[in-house]
C-alpha cells in the first residue's frame, strides 16, 4: 500500500487496533524507514512534514490530528518553551501508555461521547503531557544556542537524534564532516566536557522523561534511553542525579 500524504498543518498520531504482525514504513525527507509495528509502538509525523508510507497488509489504525497550538495549550508554554522545541516524525517507537490513551479516544468517539467533551479533553491532556516529556519525539533546540563552530552544531543534532541508538565516535564525526580527533578536541573545548559525558547526560535526561510513562519497566527505559544494559543505566542515572532510578522513579 502506498499513500502520499501532502504537507498539513497539523500532526498525525497513529496506533493501530488489530493484533496481526505489521510491517510498515515511510519515505520522509528522502530517508527511507521500515520497521515491524507491535501493539504498543505508534507513529508521529508533525505538522508541515510531507511524506509517502507503505503497508505489507491491510491494516485498521486509529489516527488523531491535533494543531500545533492545541499541544502548545494543553502542555503548557512553558513545557514547549515556546520557539525552542522541535517535533521530530517517529515511526514505531514503544510508548503503552501513549497507545493506550489514543486507543481510550477512539473508543469515547465510537460510543458517541456518552461523557461530552469532559473525557476526550482529559484523556488529551495527559496525552499531551506524556508528548512533551518524550524526547525521541519531542526535543529541546536550547543545545544550539551559543554554539558557533558549525562541526559542534552538527555533531550536536547527530547526538541529539540518535541518543535512544547505538552510536560511537566514528559515526559522529562522519556525521559533523571532520574527524574523530579533531571533534573530540573542539567539543571539550565548546562544551567543557567529552562527547561521552554529553552523551550520558543527556541519556539519563531522556530516560526522566520516559520514567513518566508507568506502563514501562525501568529496564525497557534504559533500553529506550540507548543504554546497552541495565547496570550501565543505573550507575550513569546515579552518578548524575544522586538517586536511584527506582528511588527517582518513586518521587515522580
Amino acid at each position: 500500500m502506498h499513500d502520499p500524504t501532502p504537507s498539513a498543518p497539523f500532526h498525525h498520531f497513529a496506533v493501530r487496533l488489530d493484533h496481526a504482525p505489521l510491517r510498515m514504513g515511510w519515505l520522509l525527507d528522502g530517508k527511507r524507514t521500515d520497521t515491524n509495528m507491535p501493539e504498543d509502538h505508534i507513529s508521529f509525523i508533525p505538522a508541515g512534514a510531507s511524506f509517502t508510507g507503505w503497508l505489507n497488509r491491510p491494516v485498521d489504525f486509529v489516527c488523531l490530528y491535533f494543531t500545533p497550538s492545541a499541544l502548545t495549550a494543553a502542555a503548557g508554554e512553558e513545557a514547549m518553551v515556546a520557539a525552542k522545541s522541535e517535533i521530530r516524525p517517529v515511526l514505531g517507537v514503544q510508548s503503552p501508555t501513549l497507545c493506550r490513551l489514543v486507543r481510550a479516544l477512539h473508543s469515547d468517539a465510537v460510543q458517541g461521547h456518552p461523557y461530552g467533551r469532559v473525557l476526550g479533553e482529559s484523556i488529551f491532556l495527559s496525552m499531551a503531557a506524556l508528548l512533551v516529556n518524550d524526547g525521541r519525539i519531542v526535543s529541546r533546540k536550547l543545545y544550539r544556542e551559543g554554539i558557533g563552530d558549525r562541526r559542534i552544531r552538527r555533531t550536536l543534532d547527530y547526538i541529539h537524534a540518535h541518543l535512544d541508538q547505538e552510536i560511537d565516535v566514528c559515526s559522529i564525526a562522519a556525521a559533523a564532516a571532520t574527524s574523530p580527533y579533531h571533534l573530540s578536541r573542539t567539543f571539550r573545548i565548546s562544551l567543557g566536557c567529552s562527547i561521552w559525558q554529553y552523551v550520558s547526560r543527556n541519556r539519563v535526561q531522556l530516560a526522566t522523561g520516559l520514567m513518566k510513562d508507568s506502563a514501562l519497566t525501568l529496564a525497557q527505559v534504559a533500553s529506550m534511553s540507548g543504554f546497552e544494559s541495565y547496570s550501565t543505566f543505573a550507575a550513569t542515572f546515579k552518578a548524575d542525579r544522586g538517586v536511584s532510578p527506582a528511588r527517582f522513579r518513586s518521587g515522580l
